[in-house]
């Protein structure tokens, strides 16, 4: 597995050396977890199973990550972040909802390039009712942080239910085009079916 979604990393500064081994041991982690979590079952692997199948012990496990369900959502929230800074940089310079379409369309993006890495981490989801509804919902977690992107450059919009209206209705968008690309096995392209969603939401006559 190749496509591991890495720790959001400011690209102009180049990364220490123990930047880079911190990298390549959460991947290490990363990689093994999953196929564990695949082959056993997310609840029935510890970290200790996750520690022995990369010759560490519990101890070290947690200096990269908290719990194994940091191992298994950290991605998704590293691309929550992304998005965030996206849509921050984007709404200082366009219309609320050129930044929001611009936005998502990105986030459908690293989600198409990390594709098999995230098609894992939903069917492992997916089996485990104890965590299955928090894969499609973990984006649903930044709604305020992105409503505060907005409306920061929003003088004139006193309504701050009015915007976050505005990025539910994209997020719910993203939601259910996710899903469904998830469903058919990341087959297609993401950023496409998004913009069919969102284009069908404004031919709706209200």
């Amino acid at each position: 597995m190749n496509d591991m979604v890495p720790s959001p990393h400011d690209e102009s500064q180049p990364m220490s050396l123990r930047e880079r081994k911190k990298r390549l041991a959460q991947t290490t982690i990363e990689e093994a977890a999953l196929r564990l979590f695949q082959q056993r079952g997310y609840e029935h692997t510890s970290i200790q199973d996750i520690a022995d199948a990369v010759m560490m012990s519990p101890r070290t496990f947690f200096r990269y990550f908290a719990s194994k369900e940091e191992v298994l959502f950290g991605p998704i929230h590293a691309v929550q972040s992304d998005g965030i800074r996206s849509l921050q940089q984007a709404a200082s310079s366009e219309s609320p909802l050129v930044a929001l379409r611009t936005t998502f369309g990105y986030l459908a993006s690293l989600y198409q390039q990390q594709r098999a890495s995230f098609l894992i981490r939903y069917q492992v989801a997916k089996q485990t009712p104890s965590i299955a509804s928090i894969y499609l919902y973990a984006m649903m977690e930044a709604e305020p942080a992105f409503c505060d992107a907005l409306y920061v450059h929003l003088e004139s919009v006193t309504d701050r239910n009015k915007i976050r209206f505005l990025v539910a209705i994209y997020m719910t968008a993203f939601r259910v085009a996710l899903e469904e690309w998830m469903e058919n096995g990341v087959q297609g392209d993401l950023v496409s079916l998004l913009g069919e969603y969102l284009e069908y939401f404004s031919s709706l006559s209200l």
